[in-house]
């Protein structure tokens, strides 16, 4: 009996000791899957990135200056309540300022570098890779189409009654309707009508939710 107890003691430790180091082998890091695997190296933005070139630089500092002297103009026609150095002009022309600045330099040093010498085939080249990509052709085609809606919205004034009910369509429905239908057309890829029906039922439940819930109508600025 006393043989027996000590056989069960001993059993009993073993299973402890082989639970421990079990334990032990789940918390340590794993090992790696192969002798001859190399370190892992990490690559940042920059050298994932497409090489800068001085053409690429020349471009981007005249669109940079293009966009510093609209915020300047922007900035000098605010009013000025109570001195200059206090307008609230004042911060957007020194950031305006700054930014030309930093693209005239840019510009120098790109016109340096040989920015100049091929312009006209790197222009060429970087526009024919831009037009000839699908989704840069319906980027450009959705700009345009918000750009007509916003100004035909703006400068039209319709109204269709529709027959049997005494309401009529007004501007900002009939346009919607037909401008976001062709987006739905270009993105969605969907049928004709299908692009329809979901634009008219948006474009109706948000101008019928505005006309009889608070009446105005859509959109009230125009």
């Amino acid at each position: 009996m006393v043989a027996a107890g000590w056989i069960r003691a001993l059993t009993a430790v073993r299973a402890l000791a082989t639970f421990g180091r079990m334990a032990t082998d789940s918390r340590s890091p794993p090992e790696p899957a192969g002798q001859g695997a190399g370190p892992v190296r990490l690559h940042d933005e920059e050298e994932t990135a497409g090489e800068a070139t001085p053409l690429k630089d020349f471009v981007g500092a005249n669109l940079v200056a293009v966009f510093a002297i609209t915020v300047i103009a922007a900035s000098l026609r605010l009013d000025v309540p109570d001195t200059r150095f206090t307008a609230p002009g004042l911060l957007p022309f020194v950031t305006g300022f700054a930014l030309l600045g930093m693209s005239l330099v840019l510009a120098v040093r790109a016109v340096c570098a040989g920015a100049l010498r091929h312009l006209g085939a790197g222009l060429a080249a970087a526009a024919g890779k831009f037009f000839n990509s699908t989704e840069e052709r319906r980027a450009w085609l959705l700009a345009g189409l918000v750009l007509a809606y916003v100004v035909l919205i703006a400068q039209l004034s319709i109204e269709l009654p529709l027959p049997l009910v005494a309401y009529a369509l007004s501007t900002y429905e009939i346009i919607s309707v037909l401008v976001i239908t062709l987006i739905l057309r270009l993105f969605w890829r969907a049928r004709l009508w299908r692009c329809f029906l979901v634009a008219l039922s948006g474009v109706e439940v948000l101008a019928l939710a505005f006309r009889f819930g608070f009446n105005m109508l859509m959109p009230e600025v125009f």
